[in-house]
């Protein structure tokens, strides 16, 4: 009893520790080209897509406010949409209907997330910053094949609680700074979780305004069973550049 009502005490300390120091936003768009690996099906019978690389954006938001205890919040759109068309790499059932490994078929998913984020400043020093706090990602995923005379589609939406953390550390005597930030979430066999990092330059400082241009890469990886009677796994990776401004 006496542990728990520390730990409590604790969290609430943190809490009113962690806060910015002023009201700020920032804004953020990135460009990232992925390697996706997509695994989809009905529940038990899934099968690999034959996929090229896909050109994705991914949008961002934060709003940062001085006030104790309140978290800061977050916002994230993340959006990919791939068709084609070529040989599956495996056999795939999918609304019920078999398609046999090797068929010519044409191939559409696309995938998004809307991230809502509700976070903590941990650190913050002209050197060091870290975030932390929790995300709840409502994710959709849309499915389609078609070989011939047969056509299938699916679809997946399911929302995930997730871990989030932010880090940024500044590299003394420049204008520039390594970040690394992810989200992360597990369920009985669902695991799912995304990072990037990369370094960012900053281009702009003036009064109230800062600009930066951001390089990195980013991993994501969804691996969902047995949500609305199908199952999804994707493994995608890439190099990603993007703007982000401060006010």
């Amino acid at each position: 009893m006496v542990l728990r009502t520390a730990v409590v005490l604790a969290c609430c300390w943190i809490a009113s520790q962690a806060h910015a120091d002023m009201l700020g936003a920032r804004l953020g768009l990135d460009y990232w080209q992925a390697r996706p690996s997509v695994t989809a099906g009905d529940t038990g019978l899934a099968g690999r897509f034959s996929s090229a690389d896909a050109n994705e954006l991914a949008w961002n938001a934060r709003f940062e406010h001085p006030l104790p205890l309140l978290p800061n919040v977050a916002t994230r759109y993340q959006q990919s949409a791939l068709s084609g068309q070529g040989a599956l790499l495996s056999g795939i059932t999918l609304d019920q209907k078999a398609f046999a490994s090797g068929v010519v078929a044409t191939q559409t998913h696309a995938l998004k997330n809307i991230d809502v984020t509700a976070y903590y400043e941990i650190l913050d020093n002209p050197l060091f910053r870290l975030d932390f706090g929790f995300t709840a990602r409502l994710l959709r995923a849309d499915l389609g094949l078609s070989a011939g005379a047969m056509s299938a589609s699916r679809e997946l939406t399911v929302t995930l609680p997730m871990l989030f953390v932010d880090a940024e550390m500044a590299i003394w005597g420049t204008d520039t700074h390594l970040f690394m930030q992810g989200n992360y979430s597990r369920y009985q066999s669902d695991r799912n979780y995304d990072w990037r990092g990369g370094i960012a330059w900053r281009v702009i400082d003036v009064a109230l305004l800062q600009t930066y241009l951001r390089a990195g890469w980013q991993h994501t990886v969804v691996n969902i069973n047995d949500r609305d009677h199908l199952d999804l796994h994707t493994d995608n990776d890439g190099g990603f550049v993007g703007i982000a401004i401060d006010f």
